[in-house]
């Protein structure tokens, strides 16, 4: 969680100038030694307010600790008498009037990470939210010698078996989770023949979702706490009958030109799929936060699609068969 005083008001307005800002984070990692001594890395970020001093704070202590204030790299401190345990705890880093950031980890869902287990490091990475933002989240990892700043060596499995109502498996679901770059519709996973799904992530707090193939709404979503080498599976009963779950997936991919539009001087793109299909196939344009925009018909081997007016920005061209994903392409629009 981190808080921005009216004092960086004008700093982050110049950030914010960026397409996809970036919002800084003053922890890198932290972990626990013998004795429960709590050892913190301090972000390079952290030199950028040339600050001598910073504030550690928990449920017991407010401690002053003096910071390298010309620093361009990490910086460790470490806090003996810290009340948190490897368990659950909390603590904030701040500096005075200017910019803090406070972790919270324990069993419950409300926290940033789960409970850290011997000698496991928790380690802040950078990726892509639903919203297409980079934002910095809370992973584990074995040890702080596998692990830097924003580095994480340690993944978790997901596995995702899709039936329909008869048990039969349903192939060509989408499986989408929270860490995919961008946005749901970069690299979901796609059921095969046996109606399973899989994929390795971050070992840190995930979400999972998948959509009816029919409807396209959601089916089953679920959010969890994964650990360092876990397999984590689950079963998916969709709610489609037998004659709805006939339709073969063609092993073909969707191709879009140009892939980087100027609307100025074309309003058009020209797509294409390398398998023939069978039956209604419909194109789908997408923003990054998974809104509507248009659709089309997709009935030949290639078509011309005049787009609707759009702003800068990042969008996906999805094609659909059925009711099932068949594939996805960025559109990017630069005036």
């Amino acid at each position: 969680m981190k808080r921005i005083v009216l004092a960086l008001i004008l700093f982050i307005a110049v950030i914010s100038a960026w397409s996809n800002p970036i919002v800084p984070n003053l922890i890198s990692r932290f972990w626990f030694e013998q004795e429960n001594v709590l050892e913190i890395e301090l972000s390079a970020f952290v030199g950028t307010f040339q600050t001598a001093e910073i504030i550690y704070l928990d449920a017991e202590d407010s401690l002053t600790i003096q910071v390298n204030p010309n620093a361009v790299t990490v910086q460790q401190i470490n806090v003996p008498q810290s009340v948190n345990t490897p368990a659950s705890g909390f603590f904030t880093i701040r500096i005075p009037q200017l910019y803090e950031e406070t972790v919270h980890w324990g069993t419950g869902l409300e926290n940033d990470l789960s409970p850290l287990n011997g000698t496991q490091c928790a380690v802040q990475i950078l990726y892509s939210n639903l919203d297409g933002d980079n934002v910095y989240g809370w992973a584990k990892d074995v040890s702080p010698a596998v692990c830097g700043p924003n580095y994480c060596s340690a993944r978790f499995t997901y596995r995702v078996e899709c039936t329909d109502l008869s048990g039969l498996p349903v192939a060509g679901v989408s499986v989408y989770n929270s860490q995919s770059a961008g946005g749901i519709f970069i690299n979901p996973a796609i059921t095969n023949s046996a109606g399973i799904a899989t994929g390795e992530l971050y070992p840190m707090k995930t979400q999972i979702w998948v959509n009816n193939p029919i409807t396209n709404e959601i089916a089953f979503n679920t959010q969890f706490f994964a650990e360092l080498g876990a397999l984590i599976p689950f079963s998916v009963q969709l709610p489609v009958s037998v004659e709805e779950n006939i339709v073969s997936i063609p092993a073909g991919k969707l191709h879009l030109y140009p892939s980087v539009l100027n609307p100025h001087w074309n309003e058009s793109i020209r797509i294409s799929y390398d398998t023939k299909l069978t039956g209604k196939a419909e194109l789908v344009l997408y923003d990054l936060k998974v809104r509507h925009l248009a659709e089309k018909v997709y009935d030949q081997n290639e078509i011309k699609w005049q787009l609707p007016k759009l702003s800068s920005g990042i969008y996906f061209v999805r094609l659909t068969n059925q009711g099932k994903a068949l594939g996805t392409a960025k559109l990017i629009i630069l005036k």
